[in-house]
Formats: C-alpha cells, sequence, structure tokens
C-alpha cells in the first residue's frame, strides 16, 4: 500500500521569485494535495530545478512542465510558468498559462490576470472584465500595491473613456481613506493615484482639478518628473506663463519618473520619462 502524505509547497526564496512583483495575495504560496511520496518528491525536485534555472530559459519551463503532469491543477505552477513569458513581452505564450492559475485558483489569481492585462500586455478590456468580475465576486481588494478600482481608471485612461477613469480613480481614492483613516490624504491615497486622477482631470480639461491632484501627489514624491511636467502643461493650459518653469524643472528630473517595480519591464500609462523617450537619451 502506498503511503500518502499532504504535500506542501511553500517556495518564497528562490532568487527571482522573492521580488514583491512576483508574490500573490501572500509572501508564501501554498498548495495543497493528497500524493504519494515519490510523487511529492518529484514535484520538489522538479520545481526546486526550475528556480536553479535561469528565469527565462527553455529549462526554467520544462522542469515546471514536470511538475505540472503530476500536478496539472495547480493554479500555482501555471502562475509560475506564465510570469516569465509576459516579463519577456511574449504575451501570447503567457496568456493560456495565466489563464489556466485562473481556472484552477480565481480567488487568487483572477485580480493578478487583471492586473498583468493592463500592465503588461494592454489588453484593457479584459482587464476591466476580470477585474470588475473579482470585484463582484471577491469584493474591492488590492493587487501588487494597488486597487482594483486604480487598474480600471488605467485601463480607461488607455481607452480614451476619461470620465470612466476618473470615476474609478474616485472609487480608488475613497477606498483608501477608508481603509486608512489615520493617514493623511497625500499618503493614504497612493501617490500614483493622485497623479493619474490629475492625468484624467488634464484630458477632461479641468485643469485646476488636475492641478490639485498633482500636487498631492508631489507631497509624497516631490521630484516626481511626471506629475511636475503635466503639472506645468496645466498651468499653461490655464495661461500661466510659470507653466513653462514646471515643464523646465520637470526635465530636470527626468530620473525621477514612476518607481513601480515592474517599471523595469514595461512603460506605464503616461509615464513621459522612461528610456524610449528620446528626451531621456544621452545626447
Amino acid at each position: 500500500m502506498k503511503r500518502y502524505i499532504v504535500l506542501l509547497f511553500i517556495i518564497s526564496s528562490c532568487n527571482f521569485s522573492s521580488k514583491k512583483e512576483d508574490v500573490v495575495k501572500d509572501d508564501t504560496e501554498v498548495e495543497e494535495k493528497v500524493l504519494s511520496g515519490i510523487d511529492s518528491m518529484h514535484i520538489r525536485e522538479y520545481v526546486e530545478k526550475s528556480f536553479q534555472s535561469p528565469m527565462h530559459s527553455l529549462e526554467h519551463q520544462q522542469y515546471l512542465d514536470s511538475a505540472l503532469t503530476i500536478v496539472p491543477e495547480s493554479a500555482w505552477l501555471w502562475q509560475q510558468k506564465a510570469m516569465p513569458l509576459y516579463k519577456a513581452r511574449k504575451y501570447q505564450l503567457g496568456k493560456p498559462f495565466l489563464d489556466k492559475a485562473v481556472e484552477y485558483a480565481p480567488e487568487k489569481y483572477l485580480d493578478y490576470s487583471g492586473f498583468v492585462r493592463c500592465i503588461f500586455s494592454k489588453d484593457y478590456i479584459k482587464s476591466i472584465s476580470e477585474f470588475m468580475r473579482a470585484k463582484k465576486e471577491f469584493g474591492d481588494g488590492y493587487v501588487m500595491d494597488h486597487t482594483y478600482n486604480f487598474y480600471i481608471g488605467l485601463d480607461y485612461l488607455q481607452l480614451n473613456k476619461f470620465s470612466k477613469a476618473k470615476e474609478f480613480l474616485l472609487l480608488s481614492k475613497e477606498q483608501q481613506f477608508r481603509d486608512f483613516p489615520n493617514d493623511p490624504p497625500q499618503e493614504a491615497c497612493h501617490y500614483l493615484d493622485w497623479y493619474y486622477l490629475g492625468i484624467a482631470d488634464f484630458e477632461l480639461g479641468n485643469y485646476e482639478e488636475a492641478i490639485a491632484s498633482f500636487d498631492m501627489s508631489l507631497k509624497v514624491y516631490d521630484n516626481f518628473a511626471d506629475a511636475l511636467y503635466f503639472r506645468g502643461r496645466s498651468m499653461t493650459k490655464l495661461g500661466d506663463e510659470e507653466g513653462a518653469e514646471w515643464e523646465k524643472k520637470a526635465f530636470e528630473n527626468g530620473d525621477n519618473t514612476i518607481n513601480e517595480d515592474n517599471v523595469i519591464y514595461e512603460i506605464y500609462p503616461y509615464q513621459l520619462f522612461h528610456k524610449l523617450n528620446a528626451s531621456e537619451r544621452p545626447q
């Protein structure tokens, strides 16, 4: 008779998956399944070898495939296959793996998938639908340091639906005020929420409101070049000649741009100061 044990995947210290952008919901991902001792030993071996291989290597994927032949319903393993492909901008290859993770554990990976579609693959309509489903089934929450409403707001910004973007960014702000009632407004609400709320108002022509939001963002990140630039543009739109000085200051602080973990892989919406911007290249 085979001896059965409960298999626990407890993997939180691997070289590439220890970064917080790769952690979903918790610092430790746990999968439970009754397996034979031999199977559990093989899975642990495959996973350890996958982490010892370079993240973008074929070997990394093959070891995860070997583990999945034993536990094909492991949402965490599917997510681990998807993540390096998205970081390599191989979105079409990563998509079916991320879909599998959502299929097997929507409570853990539906919001993560919405985030990936917003920031990585730019599938904004699908991102909105996934976040709306997550809100309906699991309530408002956070993923990768931001509210679901924040990402929905970014999705709508990128679809030029500026009124809808503002609607959800305001919901995000109100959510954070409720969740962090003891913090001052500029800290209770993330500086990027203030920035993108300013962007929504800028696009709507509400320049005074935009300036107020950019100022809140700048209270936390005082040399934030992108906010400095759009504050200057808003001033110029209002006929204030000093706007040009703010724009000049923005370019002087061009290295101080959006500092999310994933900016090493992707340019964020309305991120003016990035390495593909010709004005940022060495002369």
